[in-house]
């Protein structure tokens, strides 16, 4: 869209969000105009065509737009916030003079029993499931993994570092614990890892500073293949899925520990609202990322000559979220008891 239309649009934009009246709502129109993908962030993008002061105007007309339109929704979310606690004010009031309604409490949260399920299907199958420590080092973090240094997943802006203690941070993937594992272990190695991981973002729907991944990786002497990878994939998503089979495939993309390496997506469609998993979907979903081990990643932990071997990376709120459709991550960390019974176990 030209800069001309987006002046045009912006009086519109910002009346709209004004009169949004939910959070779900709100950060779909967050994200279609300064999300990653969104209008104006598209915009920014042009500024290389320009040069001199037409770049630096172009570039000062953007970001009066985007202050805008980012006040506007500040503004807007402050304002359903304070509805929603008088809301619950008004209609939530808590009589503590009531008797317990019984003497059942507690229960494993959806997350712990997600975990569980996932832990027990790779333990029967013969896999180490490990985890390790939250705080990591530079070195198992990233320098193991073929991340290089100018990386912009190694900036302050993208991961939690430690002060006072040099080269310290909390992790942002489990890939770490497959490090750590291959270093003390070697190979053969079969091994899942899922843990707590910390990344720099703000809290939304979609995104939270703290989340879990599961990460797997098989590596071996022998020749493993693609074709491994995918049988893999397919038999843990159909588990956890709950389904007979799943439909995959693979896009090309890029990771600094694989080569070569893929986001994975999965076929599915909806009915009557729900997402459903299924080979016979008319649409792709992405869920990950995998690939082959890097021999960068190989060198690193020690091992020398020839080894093959493929590893991916889930986020689990996603899967669960997904498969039980919940919409915000937020709900995951929440404390509504209403919530929490619902999905409980």
């Amino acid at each position: 869209m030209a800069l001309i239309e987006i002046e045009k649009n912006l009086d519109h934009w910002v009346k709209s969000i004004m009169g949004i009246t939910s959070f779900q709502d709100l950060e779909k129109t967050k994200a279609e105009l300064i999300g990653k993908s969104g209008v104006i962030t598209s915009a920014f993008r042009l500024l290389k065509d320009f040069s001199g002061d037409e770049k630096k105007s172009f570039g000062e007309r953007l970001n009066n737009i985007k202050s805008q339109i980012e006040t506007a929704i500040s503004l807007q979310k402050k304002k359903l916030e304070e509805y929603e606690i008088s809301e619950k004010l008004r209609n939530e009031t808590l009589d503590i003079t009531l008797p317990v309604e019984n003497s059942s409490f507690g229960g494993l949260h959806i997350l712990t029993q997600s975990i569980r399920r996932i832990r027990n299907h790779y333990l029967a199958r013969g896999f180490l499931v490990l985890d390790g420590p939250e705080v990591e080092t530079d070195f198992f973090n990233f320098d193991a993994l073929n991340i290089p240094e100018h990386h912009p997943a190694r900036q302050s802006h993208d991961t939690f570092y430690l002060e006072r203690f040099n080269k310290t941070l909390l992790r942002t993937h489990t890939s770490c614990v497959q490090i750590r594992t291959m270093k003390e272990r070697g190979i053969p190695v079969r091994m899942i890892s899922i843990g707590k991981t910390y990344r720099n973002d703000q809290l939304d729907a979609t995104h939270s500073p703290m989340f879990h991944q599961i990460e797997g990786l098989v590596a071996d002497r022998k020749p493993i293949t693609i074709g491994h990878l995918k049988s893999e994939l397919k038999k843990f998503l159909a588990f956890f899925f709950e389904v007979e089979d799943v439909a995959i495939r693979f896009r090309p993309s890029f990771f600094p520990f694989t080569e070569p390496g893929m986001e994975v997506d999965c076929r599915y469609t909806k009915k009557d609202g729900k997402l459903i998993i299924t080979p016979e979907g008319d649409k792709w979903l992405e869920l990950g990322g995998a690939g082959m081990v890097h021999p960068n990643v190989f060198k690193n932990c020690g091992i020398e000559n020839e080894a093959f071997g493929f590893a991916f990376g889930f986020g689990l709120e996603r899967l669960v979220m997904l498969k039980n459709g919940i919409t915000d991550i937020r709900n995951l960390f929440d404390t509504d008891r209403r919530w929490l019974e619902y999905y409980g176990q």
